[in-house]
């Protein structure tokens, strides 16, 4: 039978696995400010179509392979809305209790709580709780599964959901070698790391490649605020990539990497902006045009483009003066004082003009060389 779709729409997980959809409306999610369905050691993955947003809420005590779980019932969710729901595509959000976004509570009219007092995992207490989840089939001959059939458990557990027993064969395969398991990577954390990144000049953010290798391009979703066309980007995720191998022309990449744990957590890749033609836009009679409102940036590749060569020390006013009458008439010791270059500026002159410059030479050596070349 096909699964129906709604706007609000919760679903729990079973240790297994396996996401159980929840016969509870918005309302009685709404009610009791959440209190009733949101326990600290359940994980929760809540569907609100109408913000185009899949929340994977977390308790404070819940166990981490349920967290892990959640990700991939999530993603898996937000595929099916597209493709069966006819839906729009949600983004996901991770919500940790204790410190939900402001977005989050207000999507469901939802005030701040006392976070509940945090278990360590070595406790008896929460191994107790998560009993189900964390003992090891070596050491018990029946597996306990529990299924949401009935309403979700309150925070005094006063309302349990029924446990079903199942066989399990009494043979042990020898237990694998343990390999060292990577950190767990939170995409929307490291998205928000990488964008907040400054790209480089002559470049823009073309897609982003994630530690579980996944690939994300930039969404630009156009909308009129007060009568104002405005973009907003949001980077989700590629369904779809060409066969391989693909070769990056014209690309350049920066790598994020985790220095506690060695591993790389994303991969950003950059595309090279084509520069603009300055040339084309400036027209024959130069008197009309108002280079004071050219920023520097494009005052310098005008020149370029014209050859017009522009000491690194020039400010903005000397750049314009340079465009409309050409270098001075008068001997370059008179027109720049080379001594209060700096080295890096002599030596950037130097290997822009061709000229040998020796590791031993000093500032005064490279003041002599950038003289005898301007005569």
């Amino acid at each position: 039978m096909a699964e129906t779709y709604e706007n609000f729409m919760l679903y729990g997980l079973e240790s297994t696995g396996e996401k159980v959809k929840l016969e509870v409306s918005e309302e009685e999610f709404r009610a009791n400010n959440g209190q009733n369905i949101l326990n600290p050691h359940q994980v929760l993955v809540i569907v609100k179509e109408d913000l185009r947003r899949i929340y994977i809420w977390k308790g404070v005590n819940s166990h981490v392979r349920k967290k892990f779980i959640a990700s991939r019932i999530a993603a898996e969710l937000q595929n099916d809305l597209v493709v069966n729901g006819h839906f729009h595509r949600c983004k996901i959000i991770s919500v940790d209790q204790g410190d939900e976004p402001l977005e989050f509570m207000r999507a469901f009219g939802l005030k701040a709580v006392e976070v509940p007092k945090i278990l360590e995992i070595d406790s008896v207490e929460y191994k107790d709780i998560h009993a189900t989840t964390i003992k090891e089939v070596a050491e018990i001959s029946y597996k306990e599964i529990h299924q949401w059939t009935g309403p979700p458990p309150t925070l005094n557990g006063a309302i349990k959901s029924p446990v079903i027993k199942r066989k399990v064969e009494e043979e042990i395969s020898p237990r694998a070698i343990e390999q060292p398991t990577p950190p767990k990577i939170e995409n929307e954390y490291l998205i928000e790391k990488i964008v907040n990144n400054e790209v480089p000049t002559d470049f823009k953010r073309q897609n982003l490649i994630l530690g579980n290798f996944q690939i994300y391009g930039a969404a630009i979703k156009k909308a009129k605020v007060f009568g104002e066309e405005v973009e907003e980007v949001e980077w989700e995720l590629v369904n779809s990539v060409p066969e391989g191998p693909i070769e990056l022309t014209d690309r350049t990449i920066r790598l994020y990497t985790n220095g506690k744990s060695g591993t790389i957590e994303g991969i950003e890749i950059l595309q090279r902006l084509e520069a603009p033609k300055i040339v084309e836009k400036v027209a024959e009679n130069q008197d009309k045009v108002d280079y004071t409102s050219w920023t520097v940036s494009n005052l310098k590749l005008y020149c370029k483009e014209k050859n017009i060569h522009v000491p690194s020390s020039y400010r903005k006013a000397q750049i314009i003066n340079l465009i409309l009458n050409g270098p001075p008439q008068k001997s370059a010791e008179q027109w720049v004082d080379y001594n209060k270059w700096t080295v890096t500026q002599l030596k950037d002159y130097c290997k822009e003009n061709n000229i040998n410059v020796l590791s031993s030479h000093r500032k005064a050596d490279l003041v002599k060389l950038v003289k005898e070349h301007i005569k």
